[in-house]
């Protein structure tokens, strides 16, 4: 796959138009498939989200085999050197775990659009219902990045490592209504949905100068590996993709989450 310039993870609708005509690309739609059904953006192919969600046998979030995710890619007809468009709606959580997933298997040509379908819907554009015809794409994983992700183990050992920022995505409501409560030690609490400026039919990303701003005064800085968790990954996918674009360069995303932490962790 081509290298990927990291400011462009997020697109406008506008820019995605224009570079939808200008490259081999494929785009997958991740909504439910009934949506789907009911409109989409032409020649997108609707692609099964679960399969980025993929649980190990406790039940909690683990990396997707390396067969089965080349598989998926193969079967929605992506080649080599096409670069992929992910769709969802309203916040690109989808997208953001499929996303996430794809870089960790070294496939970093990838955007989404900032503000989901629910921005191409408001501004006018165009859905139809037609399928597009699919012929098997000869895309084949030979990387793995496991610079984005952390298991609990390493976790432990670098819970009081300076050089360390933890930060828990999940909501103040989220904490404080878990049972069992607490975090890891230490962590800073940047909700993902402050990411995001609301406007009344959708959401979009905050300036870049806003987001960094935000994140420095809580003391995440660029300077340090940053390690996200939430509950079931999706969420710390997305403030992954965000802090990516935005030259952060040691992000790591703890995909079992907290979900196991609070049972396995040993101490919050």
């Amino acid at each position: 796959m081509m290298n990927q310039n990291p400011k462009a993870i997020f697109i406008s609708t506008k820019k995605f138009e224009e570079q939808t005509k200008q490259n081999k690309h494929k785009i997958l739609d991740l909504r439910e498939f009934s949506k789907y059904e009911e409109g989409h953006i032409a020649n997108s192919v609707f692609i099964d989200s679960s399969i980025f969600s993929w649980k190990n046998i406790e039940g909690y979030n683990e990396i997707p085999p390396k067969e089965i995710v080349e598989q998926t890619l193969q079967q929605a007809g992506i080649n080599e050197h096409d670069y992929i468009y992910l769709i969802d709606d309203v916040f690109n959580l989808n997208c953001s775990l499929a996303a996430w997933t794809l870089h960790y298997y070294g496939i970093s040509s990838i955007s989404l659009i900032d503000g989901a379908l629910q921005k191409w819907i408001y501004e006018g554009k165009k859905l139809t219902k037609e399928t597009p015809e699919i012929n098997p794409g000869n895309i084949k994983i030979k990387n793995s990045n496991k610079e984005i992700f952390i298991t609990r183990d390493e976790i432990m050992l670098n819970i009081y490592n300076e050089n360390y920022v933890f930060v828990d995505n999940r909501s103040e409501f989220s904490r404080t209504m878990d049972s069992q409560g607490g975090s890891i030690p230490g962590s800073k609490f940047y909700w993902w949905m402050d990411l995001f400026e609301e406007h009344p039919d959708f959401f979009v990303l905050k300036k870049e100068e806003e987001i960094l701003y935000d994140l420095e005064q809580l003391d995440i800085t660029k300077n340090k590996t940053v390690v996200l968790y939430c509950e079931n990954a999706a969420q710390s996918a997305l403030v992954y993709l965000v802090l990516k674009s935005i030259g952060y360069k040691h992000v790591r995303v703890y995909l079992a989450g907290y979900n196991e932490w609070r049972l396995c962790g040993g101490f919050v």
